[in-house]
Order: C-alpha cells, then structure tokens, then sequence
C-alpha cells in the first residue's frame, strides 16, 4: 500500500480525470454540506418533527456527501483497464461516514461548545471517510497495484482535520450571521474536498508490463455515475423539501388557529404596537364556552367555536381583519379609516346571524362584544387595551351583546393592571430572568451573573421592572414575586449544572420588606435542598434604603442567611443614608456600588474622591467589591488603577441576556 511495486515487473499507468465531473464532485459535496449546515441549523430551533430526526438527517446528508464525492472522483478517472464495481460494498461503504457524522454531529451539538469537542468530531468524521474510503475501493475489481504517497496521504488527513474542525465551529454558531454560514458550508466543501483532491494526488496506479489494456470504460461504471448523480440529487433535495415543509408546518402552527384556520393571537401581537390606530378594534367574547364543554362535551364545544368563525367570518366586513386571539376571544381589527359608523352597522348586523345560533337562542350561551373606536390620539396597543377593560367588565356584570368603551365605566389604572395581573403572570410565564454577568477586571474571569425581573405583558406590552416593583412592594405582593424568582433561579442553576455548565453565583434581589420574614429563609433552604445547590451560590443584594427602616431586624435576618450558608451583598450602596458604624453592622461579603459613581469617572479629582474613599473602606473591611454600571473602557482602566481587584457589571463587558445567550457568550468569552 505505501511500499512501490517492483518496477522491473509493473510500469506506472497515468489516467485522465475528466474536469466535468470533477466539477460535479465539488458542487455535489458543496450541497450536501448546505443541507447538512441547514438541516443542523433546523435541529437548534422548535419544530414540528424530534431533534433526533434533524440530527438523523444531518448525519445522513454528510455521509452521501462524503461518499458520493468518492465515487464520483472514482468515475472522473479514465484509465485503460476495465473496472468493475460490487454494489453491495459499494453501499456498505457509507456506513462508517454516516456513523462518524452521526456521532460527531452529537458531540457537538448541546450549549457548551468546547474545542476540544470539535477537534475530536473533527477527526472522528476524517476517520469515518477514511474508512469509508477503505471499503469503497474494495468495492471497485481493476486488475492493477495501487501506492499511495504517505506523506501526500498524512497531508490530506491533517488540511482535512483542520477544515472540517473550522467548518464545525461555524456550524454550531451558524444562526449568527449569513456569512458565517457560508464559511461553514465553504470549510465543510474543502475539508471533505482536500481529502480527497490530495488523495487523488498521492496515489498511483501501476499494471503489469505487457498487460493488455482496454478501449472503454466499464458500463458498471457509467451505471454507478448515473446511480450517483440522480440519487444523491433527489435524497438531498427530499431533505431540503423536508426542512421547508417543516418550516412551513411550523409557520402555520404557531401564527395560525387549527380549529377555525384563522389568523392566532401570535398573529395578532405584530400588530399591537405604540402607534396610532387605522382604525376600531372589536373583541368578541363567549364566556359560556368552559361550561358547555363540560355539560356536554369538548366537540360540541369545538363545534360551537367553529360556527361562530364561520359566521364572523362570512359577514366580516372587507375593511377589517378577524383573529381568534383565545379560546373564546375573537378580534376585528379595521385597517382603513374612517369606518367607524359603517363597522358598528356591520357588528350588528353579526348580532343578529350569531343570535341564530342554536346554543346562543336557547340561552346555553352568552356573548358580549367590546367596541373600542379609534381617533386621532389612541395607539393599537391602547384600543385593544380598552376593547379588553370592556368584556372583562361586562362578563363580570354579566351584561350581553355589543358594548361601546365608556372611560367612567371601564376606565382603570395602570397600578390596578399590574396587581390584578402578577399572579396570572406567574402562571402563564409572561414573567422571565435575565441574567447579567459580573467580570472581574484584573483577568477578566467570570465570577457569577445578577438575575434581573422582566415583564412581557400580553396587552401592556414589556413593562419595566421599576415601574411595577414598587407598586407591589406597596401592596405588599413583591414577597411572592421574590419566591417565584428564588424558583426559578435554583431550577435554572439546576438545568446548567446537568449541561456541565458552571455557574460560580447568582445574585438575587431581595425587597426590603421581604428581608425580615421568617418565610425568606424556608423558600430559599427548600428551593437549594430541592435543587442540590450549595447556599453559596446564592447571593442575596439587599439595598441600603429598605435595611436601614429597621436595622435590628434585617441584621438580625441577615445574620440568619450566613449561617446558612447564603452570600450577602449591600446593594446601590451610596444612594442612601448609610454610616460607617451602620455598615459595620451588617454581615455582608459584597458591597455594590451604584451606578451613578460610575459615571463620574474618569473625571476631576473631586468628583472621584468619594468613590475612591468607598474603595478604601470597602477594602480595609475585607469586603467584596462590584462596580455596577460600568459602559466604557475608559471607565474600567480609571477604576482599576483605584483598585486592581475590583469586579465589574456593565453594558461594557455584557447586556442581561436570556439563559441561552449567557450559555454562548461564556463559551466565546472563553
């Protein structure tokens, strides 16, 4: 194999390639490499089929792709001897590339992306076309000797390696740009091409001298190109079909209803935004829909659904957009102005086909229907704001048919829309964490992240946490908030700790009322029992305004927390009313200095020197110490020549970012 024959008995044949089908070996291997890029990509993402068959169909699409380039440079090579193919080793011989590709596209797939991963995929899918190599010319009969160039051979392995290992880390990054995914499907098209090309290169061919020659290719040969070009044709296009279809399926699920095939509630949240309105917005509501389920049953509370979209839908005038936005929530949304006289006539007249109803005219079923017009002023998100105010009065008041928004009637505060709607908030995940890094500036290692409250209301839109934190710190309902956090903080630390993610700590704030009660501490000893997590991980940020109401007793409950085991940081520390003997009080580890000393620096002397004198304490009392806020470089290389050991949280280093964003940005921050 890598010893040369007895040149006294064989001579070298040289053959010629063909630069067409050259050609199409390089445009097969470069398709299967963007249908594997995109059917992996496809796998990252909800869908309507498993993972398992995304990375199942990924693995396949390498593996043709590695094998049809194979056979395909193989039929490239004209030389005067007859080939003949065994189509069964021919076949068998993809197997090991799809077992390498396979096992490859698992190891990297999940949310750490180490390099050491994608080296050893890397080499694992060079060993399976090696392999695959192996078999597939054992699958070809020549009467002729075959020396391969060991160097050439190495070679081509290594440039193989490295492009295929290039092309993985794209691969696992590949939703970040559009050019990213090309320089995927670019290094996967060399890495498996230079394999092969090099190969071509190092092997030499070489018949017995005297040994008679044939005129013409083997049929067999010819057959196995055609096998070639239309099989590998028609499997990758029925993959690609496959991800479009499921793209599609997935489109039409998640903006469309599967009952009444209208346009979903997802649909219409594109349309509630901070813009003035076209024009009037109407809800219809059928209240009755739970009872006659369960008086009768769930298909003949479907089929009642289907009627009423039926008929919403035939006398739905041509200016307006129906949604079914619940699950007995209808929406006209219309989209021309100055309609409003011509839709009311047409909601009546809709009053009067849905009273034909059967379930409707025996009084089994209610309906009320919320107008609220627009003008010149109201945006979408505040006439759908107030088309809810009214059916959700008048199914309280039990009053039926079609209401116009009266502001004395149905008008209520924004401070009543948050307390009335925290609890379903919490139940339905309109409530989420972010979560922010802390660096520490010296070395720049990651010590722990703050977890930050935000809130996606389904009709108020993304409200800030400070503008509802207070309102219900003052009604007293931020304590069950708090717990909800606890939750899901631990759950959350839990889920990294089973994906071999590390997280040192994560802070939580902790409202100043809340910090003294005894249910505190039972929520967060069963939160970390129930999860296995050591308390240290968990950092509870106490603000200096809320401790200092009652001194007594937040020492006493945070004295609580340490013996517990729970880290204690002071949060916003020099916006409130703090003493040097007050802060000696509290057993603290961390002390978070407030944005707002941030800011000043770098400047003039007198503007940093009460910061630089909160550095000095902090450091004579052995405290932790986190700048918060910190945007510029400016900033970070100012504070550190204050105080080398400082940790930073800021725009400058990181954003608070979703659980799945923090998961890539420590392993590119690696």
């Amino acid at each position: 194999m890598f010893s040369p024959p007895d040149h006294l008995k064989y001579e070298e044949l040289l053959g010629d390639y063909s630069n067409g089908i050259i050609l199409l070996s390089i445009l097969v291997v470069g398709f299967a490499s963007y249908t594997t890029l995109t059917l992996y990509d496809r796998m990252q993402k909800p869908s309507f089929f498993n993972r398992k068959v995304w990375l199942l169909l990924a693995s396949i699409s390498m593996a043709f792709g590695i094998w049809a380039m194979h056979f395909t440079l193989m039929n490239a090579l004209s030389i005067p001897l007859s080939m003949h193919v065994n189509y069964i080793k021919s076949l068998v011989s993809i197997v090991p590339a799809f077992i390498a590709s396979l096992v490859a596209f698992h190891l990297v797939d999940g949310q750490i992306h180490s390099w050491w991963r994608h080296t050893f995929a890397a080499v694992l899918i060079m060993g399976g076309m090696t392999a695959m190599h192996w078999v597939g010319m054992k699958a070809l009969k020549v009467d002729a000797v075959l020396f391969y160039d060991w160097k050439l051979f190495l070679l081509a392995k290594v440039f193989g390696v490295v492009f295929i290992y290039l092309g993985l880390r794209l691969v696992t990054h590949v939703n970040h740009s559009i050019s990213k995914r090309w320089l995927a499907v670019l290094f996967l098209t060399f890495g498996i091409g230079s394999m092969h090309y090099i190969g071509i290169l190092a092997t030499r061919i070489y018949k017995e001298i005297g040994q008679p020659i044939a005129v013409t290719m083997s049929s067999q040969m010819h057959f196995l190109n055609s096998f070639i070009e239309i099989g590998i044709a028609a499997l990758l296009v029925g993959m690609l079909l496959t991800t479009y279809i499921d793209s599609y399926v997935d489109h039409w699920i998640k903006n469309y209803d599967v009952l009444t095939k209208l346009p979903n509630r997802r649909r219409w949240g594109h349309h509630v935004i901070d813009k003035v309105a076209t024009g009037d917005i109407a809800i219809w509501k059928f209240p009755d829909l739970q009872r006659l389920n369960r008086l009768y049953d769930y298909n003949v509370g479907d089929e009642f659904l289907q009627q009423v979209a039926e008929v919403l839908n035939q006398w739905k005038p041509n200016f307006a957009k129906l949604y079914r936005v619940s699950g007995n929530r209808f929406l006209f949304y219309v989209d021309q102005p100055g309609r409003t006289a011509d839709f009311h006539k047409d909601l009546i007249i809709i009053e009067g086909q849905l009273e034909r109803l059967p379930f409707i005219k025996s009084k089994d079923m209610h309906y009320t229907c919320g107008l609220a017009k627009a003008d010149r002023q109201k945006t979408v998100r505040q006439l759908y704001k107030e088309a809810i105010r009214v059916v959700e009065h008048a199914t309280v008041a039990r009053e039926w048919g079609l209401i116009t928004f009266n502001p004395a009637i149905h008008g209520i505060s924004h401070e009543q829309d948050v307390l009335r709607d925290i609890t379903k908030a919490m139940e339905e995940n309109q409530l989420r964490l972010v979560y922010q890094p802390k660096v520490k500036g010296g070395n720049q290692k990651f010590v722990g992240v703050e977890a930050l409250l935000r809130w996606d209301h389904p009709e108020l839109g993304s409200i800030s946490p400070t503008a509802f934190v207070p309102i219900l710190e003052r009604d007293g309902r931020m304590g069950e908030v708090t717990d909800w956090v606890i939750h899901e903080v631990c759950r959350q630390i839990h889920e990294w700790d089973r994906s071999k993610l590390f997280i040192p700590q994560v802070a939580i704030n902790i409202p100043g009322e809340y910090v003294a009660d005894s249910r505190l501490l039972d929520r967060l000893w069963k939160e970390t029992n129930h999860y296995r997590i050591e308390p240290n991980r968990i950092e509870l940020e106490i603000t200096e305004t809320s401790t200092a109401k009652s001194v007594g007793l937040a020492v006493a409950a945070m004295e609580r927390f340490k013996r517990y085991g729970f880290s204690l940081a002071l949060d916003d520390f020099g916006t409130g009313v703090s003493s040097l003997s007050y802060l000696q009080q509290l057993p603290i580890t961390t002390l978070k200095i407030d944005k707002s000393f941030a800011d000043v620096v770098p400047g003039s002397q007198k503007e940093c020197a009460i910061l630089n004198a909160i550095l000095t304490i902090g450091q004579f009392m052995d405290l932790q110490m986190i700048i918060e806020g910190v945007e510029k470089k400016e900033q970070v290389d100012f504070l550190l020549n204050l105080q080398p050991n400082l940790i930073f949280q800021g725009y400058y280093f990181a954003k608070p970012m979703s659980p799945e964003k923090l998961v890539e940005w420590i392993a590119e921050s690696k």
